[in-house]
């Protein structure tokens, strides 16, 4: 029973830091994929599921799955009944895996347990979409890489799993290498599936850059000013980028909004930060000869749709100032 609470210890310490490190990646991945993605933090759940008894995995997956609650609350307002419900599914499928590995012990069992984890999973996700009506979302089942991302999480797990009851415990933490690269793969095929960037200027699409702006709202402390760039003419999106790339900062997020305008988000710090950002920005659109107005709206909240209420309402303010009008 010691080693099962040292092990229980460890897969907690990896579940949460994991969590907590990539939680901004994990968000955006679901966000833009409406959560239609498969886990990627049931690594330490399934080799709990290898090496803890039954009682000590429904905990680890209860804790892991307190841990993840912040990646999944921020965007859709968070929906904490669909999510109980989510973790009830997956703590039956890695019990089952518990009782899978019990019954056939060694790397036997653990092998046969990551296809009874994958297709528990999968027929209990696909059921709650069937009776709650979203039977559109079934078309993700479709997808072998989203099944090759799921089973090779498993399998991940499963090697974690048998690394720490066969050879050293601390072996777990080499795992975090090969599920970051996972992470990162299925993020990559979710941007790609989504169309997440825009083909002409490669800046995120609208809602790839909402999920991330009201992420970013979310952490930020202090106040945050939005740019929106809308050109007279269209076509103008690359000129506007080189004429105002000398005064961003890495951690400024452009995007794309509507049918053509440019968004960025600045963290400022203070609320008149915004508007002297915004004059510097309408002059280097002018010294470059774009045509384009500039609304700016700063804020400490975390609400975006106010925030891009007020950025387009001083757009559309200045350019009935100027006497330009056009079709929103």
């Amino acid at each position: 029973m010691t080693h099962a609470i040292e092990y229980f210890a460890l897969l907690i310490t990896l579940s949460l830091a994991y969590s907590t490190s990539l939680r901004r990646v994990e968000r955006l991945r679901r966000a833009v994929s409406l959560d239609r993605v498969p886990d990627m933090t049931g690594v330490w759940t399934f080799a709990g599921a290898v090496v803890l008894p039954l009682p000590l995995v429904a905990a680890l997956v209860m804790v892991a799955a307190l841990g993840e609650w912040p990646s999944r609350k921020v965007h859709q307002d968070g929906r904490p009944v669909k999510y109980a419900v989510s973790v009830a599914g997956l703590a039956g499928a890695y019990l089952a895996a518990a009782i899978v590995v019990d019954h056939v012990p060694g790397p036997s069992g653990a092998a046969l347990a990551v296809p009874t984890v994958c297709l528990l999973n999968v027929g209990y996700v696909a059921a709650l979409y069937y009776v709650s009506g979203g039977r559109s979302g079934l078309r993700m089942f479709l997808d072998p890489r989203l099944h090759l991302i799921e089973v090779s999480t498993q399998g991940v797990g499963a090697g974690v799993g048998l690394a720490m009851l066969y050879w050293h415990p601390l072996l777990a933490v080499g795992a975090l290498v090969l599920l970051y690269g996972l992470h990162l793969a299925s993020l990559r095929h979710v941007v790609e599936v989504t169309e997440s960037f825009d083909p002409t200027t490669r800046l995120w699409s609208e809602t790839a850059w909402m999920v991330q702006a009201q992420q970013k709202l979310h952490d930020v402390h202090g106040h945050v000013a939005l740019l929106m760039i809308d050109p007279d003419e269209a076509g103008q999106e690359l000129r506007i980028l080189q004429s105002i790339e000398s005064g961003l900062a890495p951690t400024d997020l452009l995007g794309r909004y509507g049918t053509r305008q440019i968004v960025v988000l600045i963290p400022v710090g203070r609320r008149a930060a915004g508007p002297f950002l915004s004059t510097g920005f309408r002059a280097d659109l002018a010294a470059a000869g774009v045509h384009a107005a500039l609304g700016c709206a700063t804020t400490a909240d975390s609400e975006l749709e106010a925030l891009l209420i007020e950025a387009m309402s001083d757009l559309m303010g200045r350019r009935a100032a100027a006497g330009v009008h056009r079709n929103w």
